[in-house]
C-alpha cells in the first residue's frame, strides 16, 4: 500500500500543473462522473510504539450519478481519525479484501419518485447524520473527529424523502446489516429535516440503532465574508438505560482566502454513567484541529495538518492524557 502511495503522490505532481480544461471528463447525456483520490502521511505521538507514522491512501472513489435513476461509488475510503490514524485499514463494503485493506462498493443505491415530491432511496446508503463526510477531501480536514467517530456512516436501507416548497426536506428510513453495529441482523431507523433560513443551512436527526442506543443530531452551517462556519451537535444515550448517555459539540471554522484557507475543528466529548459511547471513562475530552490548505489546481489541493486530543481521563492514550497526530495530504478530486 505504501509503494502504491507513493506512485500516486507522484502522478498528483504531474496533474497538478495540467490546465483544468485537460481534466475533464466527457460522459453520456443525462449521466455525471465524479470522484478523487488523495495520499495521506501521518506521524502520531502515544501509540503503544511510542510514535508511528505512516504514508496511504486515504480516498480513491469513482461515483457515478444518474440523476433521479441512481448513485454508485467504488473504491475505498481510509478514514483516520483523531485517535486512529496509523493502523486503519482502507475500508470498502462488500468488496476484495487484501492484507487487511478493502476495495469495493462505498454506496450505491435506486433512485424512485412516485410522486412530484416524493423520493425513495433503496440500496446502500450515505447517512444523513453528521456534519464530516464521506470523502475527506471535501472536508475541511483531513482526519474526522470525535464527534463524527460515534455516528453512523454508510449502511443497507431504504429512505423516503418529502420536499416541502423549495427549502425543507423531511425523510424517514429504515436500515439493517452489520455496518450498523457488528452484526447481520442489526437494524436501525431514522427520521429528520434539512433546510435554509434566510443564510443558515440546518439539519436535525433522530437515528434508533435497534437494541443499542439512541442518537440525535443536529448541524447547522454558513458563511461570513468569506468565512465558512459549521457546527455539528449529538446526544446519545443507550437502549438498556436512558441515564447511560453522553454528548458530543463539534465547531468548524474555515477562512477562505483564495487558494489558501486555514480551517480550524474544535470538539467536546463526555459520557454519562459509564456508558462507553465516546469512551474516556466518563471523562471529558477535547480536540483540536488546524488544517493549512493550498489550491495547487482546480482539482489539485495539497495541505498539513496538526491535531491535538487532550483529555481528563489520565490514562487515556496508553498511559498518557494527551496525543497529537501530524499530517499531510495530496489530493485530485473531478
Amino acid at each position: 500500500m505504501k509503494r502504491l502511495a507513493v506512485v500516486i503522490l507522484t502522478a498528483f505532481l504531474s496533474l497538478s500543473s495540467l490546465p483544468s480544461k485537460g481534466t475533464e471528463l466527457k460522459i453520456l447525456p443525462g449521466l455525471n462522473v465524479s470522484g478523487g483520490i488523495s495520499v495521506s502521511g501521518f506521524r502520531e505521538t502515544e501509540t503503544e510504539e511510542g510514535t508511528d507514522s505512516d504514508l496511504k491512501i486515504e480516498d480513491a472513489v469513482f461515483e457515478i450519478n444518474g440523476k433521479d435513476i441512481f448513485d454508485v461509488a467504488v473504491g475505498s475510503l481510509l478514514l483516520p481519525t483523531v485517535l486512529n490514524s496509523t493502523n486503519q485499514e482502507n475500508k470498502g463494503n462488500f468488496g476484495l479484501n487484501r492484507n487487511g485493506d478493502r476495495f469495493g462498493l462505498l454506496w450505491g443505491y435506486l433512485e424512485l419518485k412516485p410522486a412530484e415530491k416524493l423520493n425513495l432511496k433503496v440500496g446502500v446508503l450515505p447517512t444523513n447524520v453528521g456534519y464530516e463526510l464521506a470523502e475527506s477531501y471535501k472536508n475541511f480536514n483531513i482526519t474526522y473527529g470525535l464527534v463524527w467517530n460515534s455516528q453512523p456512516f454508510i449502511y443497507r436501507g431504504v429512505r423516503a424523502t418529502y420536499t416541502f416548497g423549495e427549502s425543507l426536506q423531511i425523510y424517514g428510513e429504515y436500515d439493517r446489516g452489520k455496518e450498523l453495529n457488528g452484526n447481520d441482523r442489526d437494524h436501525a431507523f431514522g427520521i429528520g429535516a434539512a433546510g435554509a433560513i434566510g443564510a443558515f443551512y440546518y439539519t436535525v436527526n433522530y437515528f434508533d440503532y435497534g437494541n443499542y442506543k439512541n442518537l440525535f443530531d443536529f448541524t447547522l452551517s454558513t458563511e461570513c465574508k468569506k468565512v465558512k462556519l459549521g457546527f455539528n451537535g449529538d446526544y446519545q444515550w443507550l437502549d438498556r438505560d436512558k441515564n447511560k448517555a453522553g454528548y458530543g459539540l463539534a465547531l468548524y471554522v474555515a477562512p477562505d482566502l483564495g487558494r489558501i484557507s486555514l480551517p480550524v475543528r474544535v470538539e467536546y466529548v463526555k459520557d454519562i454513567n459509564q456508558s462507553g459511547i465516546y469512551g474516556f471513562n466518563d471523562r471529558g475530552t477535547y480536540s483540536f484541529t488546524v488544517t493549512p490548505t493550498y489550491k495547487l489546481s482546480e482539482h489539485t489541493t495539497v495541505r498539513a495538518e496538526y491535531s491535538y486530543v487532550k483529555s481528563n481521563y489520565s490514562k487515556a492514550f496508553n498511559g498518557s492524557d494527551h496525543k497529537e497526530i501530524l499530517s499531510f495530504q495530496f489530493s485530485y478530486a473531478f
